[in-house]
């Protein structure tokens, strides 16, 4: 398995830190995450990076001047797109958040679909695979893997960041990854406590369970299924461990540590 560190995870004040964690754990690349409103120096990102014999795997841009109705989303998207290129990311991910106008899930679905259809052709112009991913909200307008194809089967150019851990928030199994296989580029892992009644720290999902953070490999989650589901060409794609050990019990850097030990020999 090809291990990447999320710059998002818990626990990290600087990108250094991020850097040093992933070469601790002995991980292959990176994957920058940043709110869109945020500046960043991609050109010290990407050193910080490559001088540490790691990869860029992706950058993941929490975009929201679309679905928001900002008039200017186009140009801030290109402007995502820019960072996109400047750190060398060969796929750029953006969620798809719901609308704040509280709108259905299928017509938050018809928008971002909209948005895809453009932005997935401008990402692809600048040699960057443009991908969307799975989001485990209780409004989420795409979680299951049959709304994911629903966009990528009319947006060619666009590829799919699997997260099956936030397609089961809706009642999805790991066989319905087959559904979106052939248009995996990413992969992001994470694993829940799962139960029909509510726990500290739990929170209600779409399919009416409660799901609380666990570290991987200690929830209830059939992580070990949906890797095997997966073709060969898709088990080369980086695969970012969005994990922690949420009982203190473990700083960050050590469960990550624990963790991609274990996974690497998948």
């Amino acid at each position: 398995m090809k291990l990447c560190m999320m710059s998002s995870v818990l626990g990290f004040d600087t990108p250094l830190e991020v850097v040093e964690t992933a070469v601790f754990c002995d991980m292959e690349a990176v994957d920058w995450i940043f709110p869109a409103d945020r500046a960043i120096d991609g050109g010290f990102l990407r050193k910080i990076t490559v001088d540490a014999g790691l990869k860029i795997a992706a950058y993941t841009s929490l975009f929201g001047a679309f679905i928001k109705g900002e008039a200017d989303w186009q140009d801030k998207f290109k402007a995502e797109l820019d960072k996109a290129l400047i750190l060398g990311a060969p796929v750029m991910m953006i969620p798809p958040v719901a609308s704040p106008q509280q709108h259905s899930l299928a017509e938050d679905r018809r928008a971002w679909k909209k948005f895809y259809s453009w932005a997935a052709v401008q990402a692809a112009s600048q040699g960057v695979k443009l991908t969307l991913e799975s989001t485990g909200m209780l409004n989420s307008p795409v979680t299951l893997a049959s709304e994911a194809a629903e966009i990528l089967n009319e947006v060619p150019e666009l590829g799919v960041t699997l997260d099956y851990g936030n397609m089961a928030t809706g009642g999805d199994t790991a066989e319905d990854i087959r559904q979106i296989s052939d248009r995996i580029c990413h992969i992001h892992m994470k694993d829940w406590h799962i139960s029909a009644e509510p726990f500290a720290g739990a929170l209600e999902k779409r399919n009416g369970s409660y799901f609380g953070n666990a570290l991987i490999g200690t929830g209830d989650l059939d992580l070990k299924r949906s890797w095997e589901v997966l073709s060969p060409e898709n088990r080369e794609c980086f695969v970012n461990l969005e994990t922690a050990d949420f009982s203190g019990r473990m700083t960050v850097k050590e469960a990550l540590k624990q963790v991609s030990d274990t996974l690497r020999s998948w």
